[in-house]
């Protein structure tokens, strides 16, 4: 068999692969022809949008994602899909078709000999877990089992094999077994669980912070458990929002720069903090010297480079959370008894849910009675959808919207580009959901913008018959980024406002053969929440947002986690602080985010 043939065959017979989101180009078409008829790939109209989609795929299915490109323009516009798997810790096998080894320049010093010749290995060595370019094709077996066992391993992300076009389209290789590879599990001591459980039970109010390392070890159910036996409530990352049943009473929130207000004053408070697959980085901690101030903290993370990073910890443990968690369960089977923390837990949740209701989500921060209240009708369409549904947030204040409000519940996902921060991901991330979960409700949360940046998408998402629902917070400007200038250059607003536009989104949804609903109150969107969710093809929802609308509450340059603006009285403050606080009037100086 050629080279195509065999990565095909890999793909079907050692992995399981059952869709390729690609674009087609010159030198990846040997791969396309022998996927033809055996894999359902699924052409997308940009290779960024390619790799977002995989992206969007492996998020949901658990499960590694491929993308593929050509060489050259097609190799470099999947860059972007590349370094959000790399920066969210998502799992994809990114495959480009490189020249024929003859025009490839290798050391020659020229720029290029072959057409639409890139390096594009050089280009991604720094956002990959590996990258190579196949010059033998008795190379084949090795790398690639290699290769996609080292994206799921450890700390999980993007690799990328380029293969030459004459080893794809001519060369020869015999049908072989592909050799296996494997990490063993890293060990941990029974001293350091003892330690564990001795802190949690002298604590009085533990916390959980549970980040994306809770969805990327598929440790979702684990963590309840956890959380529901050792009685420790949780908060959450960006990235780890639906690591953790929203509704569930020891859900205390989302944490971070644009985290709830209750969340992060809850946090500040805790006397013991345990961070699951959390970077803890400087948007969740705010300043460092005085976060969580009180508590002992205890740190685990797959990539020992994450720990006592941005938090210098009391106790590390480089693990991966699933084991860790399932260590400690084991350490309990053993005998060690652990007496009832009802008791305590009892008054820690009672102080939560009187902090929430003082700083409620909807009425925290007031923005204006015109138009459509994004927080309230984002956190009524959650609440009346109970149905497993994928929500996709894009970049921007509509993401911050969204992970401030939806209760994402036990059997939904929450996904968005976290790291990175890419805009435009929402629309092709969509096209990946439901591949993976056809079955789910498909929920793509956008702004203008990030609509704009996609909406080739529609044709995708409108050719393949994907009933995927799009909300559109329609503010008509780039809001996230007006309120950045409005902070720091005194309201100049080039880009944002000034030259910035969005076109009329029904128009472009009749053109791509969407169903189109416009609310412009509040009370509009709240009477469309049903036929939402019971329409069932696909549907763009375009909510008029006013530009008074902003994420806030948002962390405080260069104080501690519990000051956000707007700010508070600080005698409110000091109401449900449990240890003390800082005031306003002297704040820590540092360079805080």
């Amino acid at each position: 068999m050629n080279g195509a043939d065999f990565i095909v065959d890999f793909l079907i017979k050692k992995e399981n692969v059952k869709y390729v989101f690609t674009y087609a180009g010159g030198t990846d078409a040997p791969l396309l022809n022998s996927m033809h008829n055996k894999i359902f790939y699924i052409p997308t109209r940009h290779e960024e949008n390619a790799a977002l989609a995989a992206v969007g795929y492996s998020l949901t299915a658990e499960t590694l994602g491929v993308a593929m490109a050509m060489s050259g323009p097609g190799a470099t516009n999947l860059t972007t899909g590349i370094a959000d798997a790399w920066f969210d810790s998502v799992p994809v096998l990114f495959l480009t078709g490189q020249v024929t080894r003859s025009t490839y320049k290798f050391d020659n010093p020229s720029r290029q000999m072959g057409y639409q010749e890139t390096d594009i290995v050089s280009i991604v060595k720094s956002i990959t877990k590996k990258a190579k370019m196949i010059t033998d094709i008795r190379e084949l077996p090795e790398i690639f089992t290699k290769y996609v066992e080292e994206a799921r391993s450890g700390r999980p992300g993007p690799v990328l094999i380029d293969v030459p076009f004459d080893i794809l389209k001519d060369g020869q290789i015999d049908e072989q077994a592909w050799p296996e590879f494997s990490k063993p599990k890293l060990k941990i001591n029974d001293d350091v669980i003892k330690i564990f459980i001795d802190r949690v039970l002298a604590s009085k109010r533990a916390l959980i912070v549970a980040g994306g390392g809770v969805n990327n070890s598929k440790s979702k159910d684990l963590l309840i458990k956890l959380s529901e036996r050792l009685q420790i409530p949780v908060v959450t990352s960006l990235n780890g929002k639906s690591s953790f049943p929203n509704e569930h009473p020891f859900y205390f929130g989302f944490i971070g720069a644009y985290g709830n207000r209750y969340a992060n004053i809850a946090m500040a408070n805790s006397d013991l903090l345990i961070a699951l697959g959390s970077r803890l980085d400087s948007r969740q901690t705010g300043d460092t010297r005085s976060f969580a101030r009180e508590a002992f903290k205890i740190h685990v993370d797959i990539d020992k480079n994450e720990l006592n990073n941005n938090i210098k910890s009391d106790l590390i443990i480089n693990a991966d959370v699933n084991d860790f968690m399932e260590s400690i369960f084991s350490y309990l089977s053993k005998g060690p008894g652990i007496r009832c923390r009802t008791d305590v837990n009892d008054k820690w949740v009672e102080y939560f849910n009187g902090l929430k209701k003082e700083f409620d989500v909807v009425t925290d921060v007031k923005g204006t009675n015109k138009n459509v209240h994004p927080k309230k009708f984002l956190q009524e369409l959650s609440k009346y959808n109970n149905e497993d549904t994928v929500y996709l947030a894009d970049v921007g204040n509509n993401q911050m919207f969204a992970a401030q409000s939806l209760i994402v519940k036990k059997n939904q996902k929450f996904l968005v580009s976290g790291g990175l921060g890419t805009m435009g991901f929402a629309l092709p991330a969509s096209v990946g959901a439901y591949f993976a979960a056809p079955k789910s409700h498909i929920v793509a949360i956008t702004g203008d913008g990030g609509f704009q940046m996609a909406l080739q998408e529609l044709q995708t998402l409108k050719h393949f018959n994907i009933p995927v629902k799009i909300i559109v917070l329609n503010n008509q400007i780039l809001g996230l980024m007006k309120v950045f200038q409005d902070e720091i250059y005194n309201g100049v607003h080039p880009a944002t406002v000034d030259g910035y536009s969005a076109p009329d989104i029904g128009k472009i949804a009749n053109a791509f053969g969407f169903k189109f609903k416009r609310v412009d109150t509040t009370e509009e969107a709240l009477d469309f929440i049903p036929e939402f969710f019971s329409t069932k093809e696909s549907l763009i929802l375009e909510a008029t947002i006013h530009e008074d609308w902003t994420c806030y509450p948002k962390m405080k340059r260069g104080y501690p986690i519990e000051y956000a603006v707007p700010a508070i009285p600080d005698e409110l403050l000091a109401k449900y602080m449990l240890i003390p606080m800082f005031t306003s009037k002297n704040p820590i100086q540092t360079s805080g985010r």
